[in-house]
């Protein structure tokens, strides 16, 4: 019984949802009547008027499904691959750096650390 009673509340609150949907767009439909005098339009002329809508929405639509989403997509995977870059193999990069360095300093080669490591690299 407890079961029959959450899903009349959860058909209830989609039936809510929806008709706050639906009063919604009647309301944005209202706003684009009143600001672009749609509603002294002819029959007709309300036609060409929403269909001019519908294919600029339609266009847009589909110019952000094809080409934004590849290129956040593409975006996320350029940070993932920086923000995935090989600490340890950089940090292995210069304890060699350093290494050689020091050697080198010890038998009295390197001028200057800078000289030792621009040549490491």
């Amino acid at each position: 019984m407890k079961n029959m009673g959450q899903q009349s509340n959860i058909c209830f609150s989609i039936s809510k949802k929806l008709e706050a949907f639906r009063r919604w767009a009647k309301l944005k439909q209202y706003q684009v009547e009143v600001t672009y005098a749609v509603n002294t339009y002819t029959p007709l002329e309300k036609v060409f008027f929403y269909s001019l809508v519908l294919v600029l929405f339609t266009l847009s639509s589909a110019a952000l499904a094809l080409y934004l989403l590849p290129h956040i997509l593409g975006l996320f995977c350029h940070a993932w691959y920086l923000l995935s870059y090989d600490v340890y193999q950089t940090a292995s990069h210069v304890l060699a750096a350093n290494k050689k360095m020091m050697l080198d300093a010890s038998k009295g080669l390197a001028a200057s650390p800078l000289e030792s490591s621009a040549m490491s690299i």
